[in-house]
């Protein structure tokens, strides 16, 4: 995460609100299929992988 810049007053509410749904949604995945740490991880790589690899 060292790559994002907190610190820019015109982004940072977006970065932040960001970062607390995917946390949140995470949380509740873990929660509704009792997944490990390990397995959200998985995903939410597979997840990037797919952005990256379709240039969104």
């Amino acid at each position: 995460m060292s790559e994002f810049n907190f610190d820019d007053t015109e982004t940072s509410g977006i970065w932040w609100s960001t970062n607390v749904s995917i946390r949140d949604l995470c949380v509740e995945l873990k929660e509704d299929t009792s997944c490990d740490d390990n397995e959200i991880v998985e995903l939410l790589r597979a997840i990037a992988k797919s952005i990256e690899v379709n240039g969104l």
